[in-house]
Order: C-alpha cells, then structure tokens, then sequence
C-alpha cells in the first residue's frame, strides 16, 4: 500500500488507486496522514474539518467518514488493511511506513543526495534529486483545506524548492552549465526573491563563459531586492558578483566529464580508499572463505559474486575498483570469494545452491553483520533471492544485477531460449580454451576487439576460477530454478538489467521484477558485467542504486 501527499491525497496498492468517497472523506484522511503513527485527538479533527457546525452533527459526520475509511483499506490488497486505522483514545491512529509515504521517500532521497554531494558524487546527487522530485504530481495536498494540512503543505512546498535549488547546484557540479542556465532562469522567475537561485545562475553563467549576463543577473536581482523589499543583496552574493568581476580562479571547475574522473576511486570525502584486508570466515562445513570489509555508515552491503570472483584482482583494474569503491559510498561493503573462486577453499564435492548459502552466512557473521543488503551478480542473484527467502530476518533489501530466476527454458518459462548456446560455449571455453580470455566474448563483449581487455579477462579466468570448478559450478547453474520462492520477498528489490547482456538477457529481469512484490526495475544499455565501467553507464547504475538505497531504513550491526 502506498500513501501519496505529493500532490492530491491517494491511497494505492499494486499501481491502483483506492476509490475514496468524497472530499471530506479525502480531508480526514489528509490529516491522519499528516499525523501517520500518532494519535489525533477526535476533537482536533471536528475543529479543523467541521469548525462551523454543532458538535453533535460535525461528529456524526466524522464516523461516518472513518468508517468509510476502514471499509477501503480493509479490502485493500495488504493484509495489513483491516488494522491500518485504529481507535485510540482520545483519537484515531493511522499506521504507515516510512516506505510506504511518498513525502518520507522524498525527504529520504535528498539526504542521499546531500550525502552525494558532500562525498564529491554530484552525479549520484542528480539522479537522487531527479528520483525525488519526480515523485511530486502537484502541489502536496491539494485541495485540502485544514489547519494541520496547510501547515504541512507548506512545510514540503519548502522542502521542494530546496531540492530544486540543489538540483541546480548538481547540474552545476556535473558541469552541465546549459541545463542550469534554462532551469535556474525558469526558477529565478518563479521565486525572484530566494538569493540561493539567483547564485547558483550567476555562477552557471560565468562558468559557460558568460560573465556579463553573469553581471546582468546580480543587477536584476538587485532591482528586485530594492524595489520590494527596500534591501541590498547578501554578503555571500555580493562577495560572488565581486569574484565574477575580477575573474577570480576561484570560481573555475573542472571542464565537464573531469569531475567524476577526478573522484572516480575515493570515499565519501574525496580520499583514496586503502586496499582492504583480506580475512577469512568458516563455514560450519569447515571451508574457508575469503572477504574483505570496506567503508562505513549504519548499512551494510553484501555483494554476493557470479561464477568467477578474486579479491585481489578486483583491485588490480582501475574501472573494476572504481565500481567497489563507489559502491563503499553507499554504506560498509562486505566482498567475499564463493568457494571454488578465488582466495576460498575449493568444495569438497558438489553442493547444491541451498548448501553454498553457507557461504554467506558464515562471512556475515563474520563481518558482524546482522542484516544487510544483498546484492546478488549473475550467478549470485538467485543465491540472494533463496537466502532472502530463507533467512528473511537478515536482509533489509535486495539489489539483483544480470539477473535469473533460472537459465535454462520450461514449458511455463519461456525465457531461456538462449541459454543453451551460452551453456556450451562456456562449457567449451572451459575444457579447451580456459584462460587465454575467450569468455569475454560473452561477459563483456563491447571490449572483446581490445587485445589489452582480452589479455586482463585471461589473467582473471586463470586466477578466479580452475576449469574443473567451472565445469562442475556451470552443471549446477543448469539445475537453478528460485521461482517459488519469489512470492516469499518481502523486502525492498531492486532489479538490474543491462540491454546487451548475453549471458542473461533482459526478459529474466522482467520476469524477476514482474514477479517480486514492489520491485524496482532499472533497465540500461550495456554488458553482463556490471563490474566494469566500460560494460555501461555507471554514473546512471550508481545513481540507480544510491537513490534505490534511499528509501531503505539502514540497519545497525550487530552489537553496535
């Protein structure tokens, strides 16, 4: 069930609107939403909603409202309907989930937006700014007229100026100057007298070469400030028309496209992360299992890996760590090497999906991770889904990327046409031709002409996996098939697809989204590998992800 306020009041479940009868019905539940998880007094609302009627009347009216009310959320498709408003003296209570609100997801967005933006990301801000205000239909509210409600509406009203002044300001950072200019002009327009606008345009204009309408626009706004208010611009905006009359170098940046590859490979201030130590965690059947352990915050991020994983060589690559690194941004990742890759043990025989689950468990409790979020690769996507679905008290959300429920086709899965030419291609790479960087030619095809990428790809099919473990790992992926347990998520999913994925082709994705309440679908030109920025957009991905993660409460770790 979805609460929306971002514009007229509505209720949804499953994309579909609630029919709530009337506009007083609306206003009641206007304020009870406005007052989500508290109780407001059943006076407060005669007085707001009914201020002019007798007592006995305007009540007579209020229950008949709630109780239209409660029939709608109790059919609502949610179990949780039936018990959403409650009698709580001297009042009622309206339960909703910050997840559930859309002003919660917005306000959610722009902190990981200034978050971006305080960590050098201006990118990542964008797209979160773009994801939050995309949100709004209208002004918030509409319609309702009650004191609470009006104090409310302009409390967000507020709130989504704000992010569109730090829209601007990303556009600026992103140094997309043109884009700026056109919205800051629109804006200045709108709201002649907040300075922050008419800042950010003055120095949108002098970075694209500019500086007298640059000048021009501090005179404007002077003009304004004089002629209505009697006053003279602020300090800040003095100091910067004086910084644009004498050029100061100052105010310069990087020409567009050099911010990102300036940060590309640091933290969430601008420093280089250190290579992370590698550790090792037993599994209860005694294997041991690499992983490593990199930034920090309150949320945990487990990257589960595909067919071929090495903790060292993830380092080696520029884009590879790039990826990592960035991801890091987002909270404390937790990288480990399945069994049978890279730095692990290898199997002591063949193990079926349910029991390489270990492998995660055991690095969880090792990484004192209580709950975290999975993001599960290729072949680690179904493996994420099985353990959210077993182990549901340990994941917060759930990120799948090249993902599938199985590969191969069934009479009621028509998805795996395909899947029968990649089987034995790679089965063939990897019984005759292992090393020499011939799979690349399915995981990254866009680089498969680079003599320089193909030799990269041999050194990682050497050192990642044996040829005998991928055969014996390539036999158990013919055998996957997580469908049942897809109606078991219930937390937040989000699902990634590359276009040009040849190993997983989009309509698996499709099919994952389709079939896992809520999921969140994002779809992009691109390789099977996500790891490597050459396969895609990852500026897109990453904001994809960052403004995915916005809307997901973190969790503390274990014993903090």
């Amino acid at each position: 069930m979805e609460f929306s306020i971002l514009g007229p009041v509505d209720v949804t479940v499953g994309g579909r609107s609630l029919e709530l009868s009337g506009a007083r019905a609306r206003a009641v539940l206007a304020t009870l939403i406005v007052h989500a998880n508290h109780v407001v007094a059943a006076g407060q609302l005669l007085d707001e909603l009914w201020p002019l009627q007798p007592a006995d009347k305007a009540l007579a009216s209020l229950q008949v409202r709630l109780s239209e009310l409660r029939k709608v959320l109790r059919l609502a498709a949610d179990s949780p309907g039936a018990d959403r408003l409650s009698t709580r003296p001297p009042g009622y209570l309206l339960r909703v989930t910050p997840a559930e609100l859309d002003s919660c997801r917005f306000t959610g967005l722009t902190a990981e937006a200034a978050k971006a933006m305080a960590g050098g990301n201006p990118a990542i801000a964008l797209h979160c700014l773009d994801e939050a205000l995309r949100l709004w239909r209208g002004p918030a509210l509409a319609g309702i007229d009650a004191p609470s409600v009006r104090t409310e509406a302009g409390r967000l009203e507020e709130l989504r100026l704000a992010a569109l002044e730090a829209r601007a300001e990303a556009l600026l950072e992103c140094g997309k100057f043109g884009d700026a200019i056109a919205e800051l002009e629109t804006l200045t327009a709108a709201h002649p007298l907040r300075e922050r606008l008419w800042s950010v345009r003055m120095l949108a204009l002098y970075r694209a070469g500019r500086q007298a309408d640059a000048l021009r626009a501090y005179r404007d706004l002077r003009a304004i400030l004089a002629g209505e208010l009697a006053i003279e611009p602020g300090l800040a905006l003095r100091d910067l028309h004086t910084g644009i009359l004498r050029q100061d170098p100052a105010l310069d940046r990087p020409a567009p496209g050099e911010q990102d590859a300036g940060h590309r490979g640091r933290g969430q201030r601008g420093q280089p992360f250190p290579v992370p130590q590698t550790r090792y965690a037993m599994t209860d059947d005694g294997v041991h299992i690499a992983y490593q352990v990199l930034g920090q915050g309150d949320r945990d991020i487990v990257f589960v890996p595909g067919l071929m994983s090495h903790l060292d060589l993830l380092w080696e690559s520029p884009d590879t760590a790039g990826f990592f690194q960035r991801l890091a941004t987002l909270g404390r990742l937790i990288l480990f090497d399945k069994r049978d890759t890279g730095l692990s043990d290898r199997a002591v025989g063949d193990l079926s999906l349910q029991e390489r689950m270990a492998d995660v468990r055991a690095v969880m409790r090792a990484a004192a991770s209580a709950r975290a979020v999975l993001f599960g690769y290729s072949e680690g996507a179904p493996m994420s889904i099985l353990f959210t679905a077993t182990y549901p008290e340990q994941v917060t959300a759930l990120i799948l990327g090249s993902a599938a429920a199985r590969w191969f086709p069934a009479p009621d899965y028509p998805c795996g046409e395909a899947a029968v030419e990649m089987y034995e291609s790679l089965r063939d790479i990897a019984a005759h031709h292992w090393g020499r960087g011939d799979s690349i030619e399915w995981y990254l095809p866009s680089q498969a002409a680079d003599p320089h990428a193909r030799e990269l790809f041999a050194r990682f099919e050497r050192l990642a996996v044996t040829p005998g473990a991928f055969l014996r790992m390539t036999a158990m992926i013919r055998e996957i098939d997580v469908r049942a347990a897809l109606p078991s998520i219930h937390v937040p999913a989000l699902v990634i697809h590359r276009l040009s994925d040849r190993i997983t082709p989009p309509f698996h994705g499709r099919y994952l989204a389709e079939r896992i309440a809520g999921a969140r679908y994002f779809e992009q030109p691109g390789d099977h590998s996500l790891r490597f920025a050459g396969g895609g957009d990852s500026d897109a991905l990453f904001g994809e992800i960052a403004g995915f993660l916005a809307s997901v409460p973190p969790r503390k770790k274990a014993g903090s």
